[in-house]
């Protein structure tokens, strides 16, 4: 997956979507940007990432009704990683463990190095 294959509006728009626990219309993920981010998008603007987003495989649409329903294809997590990946290939070289120091070094505070902490120790 490429995640440079999809815009900072489209992040916006997939990620109502992925923390949403049920499938969004047209109507609720407008509402979900807007509110979350401070935007007023029209509906059709809502509707163009979202039919983008079809088209580039990151989401399903289907009808129910009246109505167009939308269902992440990709997951956030799948999502996630893969943006890291790129980054640590881009920064690092592909050294994940130096990307994760570099962020030890200087995005994280005590509480996030003691959770990453333990989350090396249940992968040892």
């Amino acid at each position: 997956m490429d995640t440079n294959d999809i815009s900072a509006c489209e992040k916006l728009v997939m990620k109502v979507i992925w923390d949403s626990t049920e499938e969004l219309a047209l109507q609720e993920v407008m509402d979900g940007v807007n509110h979350e981010n401070g935007k007023n998008w029209k509906p059709q603007t809502v509707s163009t990432f979202l039919s983008r987003l079809v088209k580039k495989g990151f989401l399903n649409m289907y009808r129910k009704g009246r109505y167009c329903y939308y269902q992440p294809l990709v997951s956030k997590e799948d999502f996630w990683r893969a943006t890291m990946e790129e980054s640590a290939k881009f920064f690092t070289k592909g050294d994940l463990g130096e990307l994760a120091c570099c962020l030890c070094d200087d995005m994280l505070d005590a509480k996030d190095i003691e959770k990453l902490k333990k989350k090396l120790n249940e992968h040892s």
